[in-house]
This record gives structure tokens, sequence and C-alpha cells, in this order.
């Protein structure tokens, strides 16, 4: 409720604006702090209920228009996870729970309409792969298989929810 108070906030001043062309880019930043802030939540609404004690350390990473802060009303968000590099195989089960819980908070309707879709398909492998990854599997496959085109999906990376050391990594 609070993000649909804060767009719709963002909405009207975005009709009244005087000189449309000089509120876009604010418009754009604003949508896409909302997306982040969401994320934010919704880990943290994920890690209460599966990892109270923080036994993961686990970061989002926005791609696209998100980690650019050039997302639409309209867009979905997309993202991977990264996980720090000494994960066990314990911790990266929690840690493919806390994703996939996270992602059904904002895209999954429920007692409110869903957010917007959480799009995991820049990740390596496409859907195909594994939904979270340490940071040193990252590092080895942008090294040895990704493609021209996956670089480019990394120009507008940005961290945008959980642990903050593993996503500035």
């Amino acid at each position: 409720r609070t993000y649909r108070d804060a767009q719709l906030r963002l909405v009207a001043d975005d009709l009244v604006a005087e000189a449309p062309e000089e509120i876009v880019d604010h418009v754009m930043a604003v949508l896409s702090d909302l997306a982040a802030a969401a994320m934010d939540a919704a880990l943290a609404i994920a890690r209460a209920e599966l990892d109270p004690q923080g036994t993961v350390r686990i970061a989002v990473i926005a791609l696209g228009k998100t980690g650019a802060r050039e997302l639409n009303y309209v867009s979905d968000v997309d993202v991977v996870f990264v996980l720090d590099s000494s994960t066990n195989d314990e911790q990266r089960e929690l840690a493919t729970e806390l994703a996939q819980r996270m992602r059904s908070i904002l895209s999954d309707a429920g007692a409110e309409p869903a957010l917007w879709e959480v799009d995991t398909a820049l990740r390596p492998e496409g859907k195909a792969g594994a939904l979270v990854r340490t940071m040193s599997e990252f590092t080895r496959y942008y090294a040895d298989i990704a493609k021209n085109w996956e670089f480019q999906a990394l120009l507008k990376a940005r961290p945008v929810a959980g642990d903050v050391g593993v996503g500035e990594e």
C-alpha cells in the first residue's frame, strides 16, 4: 500500500507538471528508488520468515532500467541474486528460498495486487541457470562463458537490496 500511495503521488505530480519533459528523469528515478525499497522490504520479510538469524549473505543486483534508474510505470524489474563467495550448500538452499520468496512477495497477487514482475532471466544461463550464485561463480562465468550482450546488461547494474558488502563487491 505504501508503494502504491507513493506511486500515486508521483503520478499526480507527473500529470500536473508544467514542463513534462523536465520531470521524466525525476519520475524514472523515483520509480526505480521505489522498486529498490520494495525489494529491500520484500527481502526483509522473506528473511524474517526463513532466515531470522541472518545466516545468508545475499544481495539483489538490479539490471536494465531499474539498475540505471530509468524505470517507467509499466516496466518489469530485472535482477540477479548474488551470494558471498564463502556460502556453503545449506546456505545456498536457503538463499534460493529467500530469493523465491522475495520474488513471490512482489510478483504474486495476494491481499494486494502484485507490484510488478521480478524478472530473473538475465542471470547466467537464463532461466535454466541457478537462481542464486556466489560472487566467485559470477566472476568465473563472466571470465569464461558470457556473451557480449551479458556484459552489456551489467553496464547498468547496481545493488538495491540485501547485504551491502556483497552488493558492492
